[in-house]
C-alpha cells in the first residue's frame, strides 16, 4: 500500500482533521457573527424601521389628536391630514405619529396617498452583500485551511 493512501486513511489523521474542522467551524461562526454585527452597527440601518409595518391613520379604527398641513408632491395647495392619533386596537395607549419623511402623493383618482420612504437608501442591500461576502470568504478560507492542515499532517507522518 502506498504511503499517501496509508496516511490519508490513518484514523489519527482523520480524527485530528475532524477536530480541527470543528474548531475552525466554531471560530468562523463566532467571527462571522461578530463581523455581521459590526457591519450592522457601522451601516446605521435601523432594522425596526426597515421591517416594521407602516402605521397610517385610519379614521375607522383611530382617533385623531393633531392635524398638520402636508403639501402633496407636485401640488401647490397643502392639505390637512392627521399627524398624531391613538389607535383603539393598540392596548398600550401610545400616540402614533407620521414619519418625518412621509411623502404625500395625490393620485390620478384625486385621492391622497402616503409613500413611506426611508428603507430604500441602499444600506440594507450593501449589508446583505457584506453578509454574502463574509459567508463566501469564510467557506473558501475554511476549505483552504483544512487542505493545508491535512497536507501538513501527511508531511509530518511521511517524515517520521
Amino acid at each position: 500500500m502506498p504511503m499517501a493512501e496509508h496516511t490519508t486513511n490513518d484514523p489519527t489523521v482523520v480524527a485530528r482533521i475532524r477536530r480541527f474542522s470543528v474548531r475552525l467551524t466554531i471560530v468562523f461562526i463566532l467571527t462571522g457573527n461578530a463581523l455581521f454585527l459590526v457591519g450592522l452597527w457601522g451601516s446605521g440601518v435601523d432594522l425596526d424601521k426597515v421591517f416594521a409595518e407602516r402605521d397610517f391613520f385610519d379614521p375607522v379604527k383611530d382617533i385623531c389628536l393633531r392635524l398638520a398641513w402636508y403639501t402633496p408632491r407636485g401640488e401647490k395647495d397643502p392639505i390637512r391630514l392627521c399627524k398624531e392619533w391613538i389607535n383603539l386596537a393598540d392596548t398600550s395607549g401610545r400616540v402614533h405619529k407620521n414619519d418625518k419623511d412621509l411623502e404625500i402623493v395625490k393620485g390620478t383618482d384625486g385621492k391622497v396617498y402616503a409613500n413611506a420612504s426611508g428603507a430604500g437608501d441602499g444600506r440594507i442591500i450593501a449589508l446583505l452583500l457584506f453578509v454574502i461576502a463574509i459567508i463566501a470568504v469564510g467557506m473558501w478560507l475554511q476549505r483552504y485551511l483544512i487542505v493545508r492542515y491535512r497536507a501538513r499532517l501527511i508531511a509530518e507522518l511521511k517524515h517520521s
